[in-house]
């Protein structure tokens, strides 16, 4: 399977059956709630966690064209917005899938290059990881001098972020939250860090929450995926329009601006994204 899909897919799930019977729930929600029972549960390897459920129904005794009647619920669900499997998704990468490694977790454990780059010979401040994952970013920062905090939705990434920190002799403030409810202050930051962070970024007011907690000449360092059409993704990924992040942060001057196609921190190579480097003037 190409390390690219394990962003939405980064597991497979070894059937378990308890609790699922012969007949099969009908409705579009009962269907979507039966499905998250089952997601937060499964023990996570790799896979597409979609296609696992179908086999689990089937093998529990649900025919075969209802079982793939609710994979197409499902899947509708997750392409029409629905978020609510996305701190389910992260618990379970986070405490089972932590090596790191692009080639069999589709992700890297090691700090972003973009991140290394750009703080090369700046002076240390204060530094907010956003969606900070296993804190790959936030170590690498709390041991360069800067005093970091860091955030995400899964309690399973904390977790791992506060381990990687003690691991690495370093501390950080690690906080379970969401976009919606973290208190970013007012002129507080000198860097935040988005990188493959799904960052609500089409957002006016979420952009105006970041230009407004940033310090004079503060840095936004950004790295997300841009549009694929080989490849959609799920809106809960917030991907972006070709030259739309320009657009966002209008006002910001932009250090650095690309939009390429190549190996991604989270789902392989061939990816299409963009990056940038945007200062608060």
């Amino acid at each position: 399977m190409p390390a690219r899909k394990c962003v939405v897919v980064a597991f497979v799930v070894v059937a378990c059956l308890v609790g699922l019977g012969a007949q099969a729930p009908q409705d579009d929600e009962s269907v979507w709630k039966a499905f998250m029972t089952w997601f937060r549960t499964a023990p996570a390897v790799r896979g597409n966690p979609v296609a696992a459920y179908t086999a689990v129904l089937q093998k529990a005794g649900t025919p075969e064209g209802e079982a793939k009647r609710q994979a197409g619920v499902l899947m509708r669900q997750i392409m029409s917005g629905r978020s609510d499997w996305v701190e389910p998704l992260y618990d379970m990468t986070f405490s089972k899938l932590l090596t790191g490694d692009p080639e069999t977790d589709g992700f890297t454990g090691e700090p972003n290059a973009l991140l290394v780059e750009t703080v090369k010979g700046l002076t240390p401040g204060t530094a907010l990881d956003a969606g900070m994952g296993q804190g790959r970013n936030a170590v690498y920062l709390a041991g360069k001098g800067w005093k970091v905090t860091g955030f995400d939705v899964s309690a399973e990434a904390i977790k791992a972020a506060n381990a990687n920190a003690g691991k690495a002799g370093v501390r950080i403030d690690a906080i379970k939250a969401s976009y919606a409810d973290f208190e970013f202050g007012s002129a507080k930051w000198d860097l935040i860090v988005l990188t493959f962070a799904w960052a609500p970024m089409t957002d006016e007011s979420f952009v105006a929450r970041l230009r407004t907690s940033l310090r004079p000449n503060g840095r936004i360092v950004f790295e997300h995926f841009l549009e694929d059409q080989e490849q959609p993704r799920p809106p809960a990924m917030q991907v972006l329009k070709p030259g739309q992040l320009r657009n966002l942060l209008e006002g910001f001057r932009f250090d650095r601006y690309e939009e390429i196609t190549g190996l991604a921190d989270w789902a392989g190579p061939d990816t299409p994204m963009v990056r940038a480097v945007a200062v608060k003037q």
